[in-house]
């Protein structure tokens, strides 16, 4: 499965500019990112063009799916899930 280019992240980038900011996070690639030496988040294009953003918590990774233009719904749902994945990793 095809990593999103990350041209195509532009409708989630101020989300992405928040992450950037939290300590910890590391930017390997453009829309790859490490918490420590561990993958934390990373968006994967599918099948009609559709994306689906994947997070790591201390249980394993959430899959968020996000059409492109997405809605303030799957932005919220998208923000709620980085906050509590990274967290869960900051308690280990």
């Amino acid at each position: 499965m095809a990593h999103c280019p990350p041209e195509l992240l532009d409708d989630v980038a101020d989300v992405l500019v928040a992450v950037r900011a939290w300590p910890g996070i590391l930017e390997k690639k453009p829309g790859v990112f490490y918490l420590g030496r561990e993958p934390f988040l990373h968006f994967h294009l599918l099948e009609g063009g559709r994306r689906r953003a994947d997070v790591k918590g201390r249980a394993g990774w959430t899959q968020v799916d996000l059409q492109h233009r997405v809605s303030a719904t799957a932005r919220r749902t998208l923000q709620r899930v980085l906050r509590l994945c990274y967290r869960e990793k900051q308690l280990r």
